[in-house]
């Protein structure tokens, strides 16, 4: 890309983050899909930049991560938040991203927000924990998923996604594939993340557990689910449909 071409381009995305922005990081922490998200968007805004932007944030939130989970995750994250007093003179303020205000399923209850440091430095100390996910010991996927969730909280809670099974053109599958077997939803939101090879991990929020589980009862499933707090790493192996 030459230079005018960069500028242009870099002045493009400044001029959408600028006018929409805020909306669509606002409608992704609302759980919106891509295509909901720009059609309900008043600026007009290309697919292709709207999803720039999401991406962006599901980043910066750690709701995607490109690399395994790791003690990164009980490093404090800090931002910049305007505020504007009685006499409209504006000030920024710097302030910790609290992930777990996004998803009341975050909450790590009897942690304040100094123990939960102290826990993270506590486990570097010690290396995963490895399992295989055994349905009967173990129980339904689902429900060991949301068990283990409660116990780290949905923010430090993590599933492989790879991507041969991710990335496809979700509008064009057919009957019998793995993705076709989840609901018009499910396929909106995958379809609306940008994957990369050869995996992400996507947080295992309500949204994420559902769509696991469907996957992984069809046989169409297997990878690891990561439970930082605790220090658990979950192989799932395919299951067996016969």
């Amino acid at each position: 890309m030459d230079r005018p071409e960069y500028f242009q381009t870099a002045l493009s995305n400044f001029a959408t983050d600028m006018a929409c922005g805020g909306a669509i990081r606002h409608l992704v922490n609302s759980g919106c899909t891509l295509d909901q998200i720009v059609a309900r968007l008043n600026y007009p805004t290309s697919r292709e930049k709207a999803q720039r932007i999401m991406m962006e944030h599901l980043y910066q939130n750690r709701v995607l991560l490109r690399e395994e989970p790791s003690d990164a995750l009980f490093e404090e994250q800090t931002q910049f938040v305007q505020e504007q007093d009685a006499y409209g003179r504006r000030t920024l303020r710097k302030v910790a991203i609290d992930h777990n205000s996004q998803d009341k399923a975050t909450d790590m209850t009897g942690l304040t927000e100094l123990s939960q440091r102290e826990k993270g430095a506590k486990l570097k100390d010690f290396p995963w924990r490895e399992s295989v996910y055994d349905p009967r010991r173990d129980g339904k996927l689902t429900e060991m998923l949301y068990r283990k969730c409660e116990e780290n909280g949905t923010a430090y809670s993590y599933v492989s996604c790879e991507y041969a099974l991710f990335h496809s053109d979700l509008s064009g599958q057919k009957e019998g594939q793995p993705l076709s077997l989840l609901n018009n939803r499910q396929r909106e939101y995958l379809a609306g993340i940008r994957w990369e090879k050869p995996a992400l991990y996507h947080r295992l929020d309500q949204r994420m557990r559902e769509i696991l589980g469907k996957l992984y009862e069809a046989g169409a499933y297997s990878g690891v689910c990561f439970f930082a707090v605790r220090r658990e790493k979950i192989i799932i192996p395919a299951a067996s449909c016969g």
